[in-house]
């Protein structure tokens, strides 16, 4: 038996959780837009995408780390699907 997860996540997730958490407030419009594409270019996010994503916006937020943005994008912005192979 094998399991595999596929993860999903979106541009308009990830603004969200941006815009309530008020993040990125610290970046130009250009460099926001090149993040929403680089999301967009990934729509299956490997845990490096992830931390990708974490990183980007921890350069341009105050008062947060790489692990707590992580943390949220994985419990609040991107959603699991599993399937199981007998």
């Amino acid at each position: 038996m094998e399991i595999f997860e596929t993860r999903n996540w979106n541009t308009i997730g990830v603004r969200a959780m941006c815009v309530n958490m008020g993040l990125y407030t610290n970046g130009t419009s250009s460099e926001y837009e090149a993040l929403l594409n680089y999301v967009r270019n990934h729509r299956t996010p490997s845990l490096e995408d992830i931390y990708h994503v974490a990183k980007d916006i921890d350069l341009h937020s105050e008062g947060q780390t790489v692990t707590g943005i992580m943390y949220v994008l994985a419990n609040d912005v991107i959603k699991s699907c599993f399937d199981i192979e007998y």
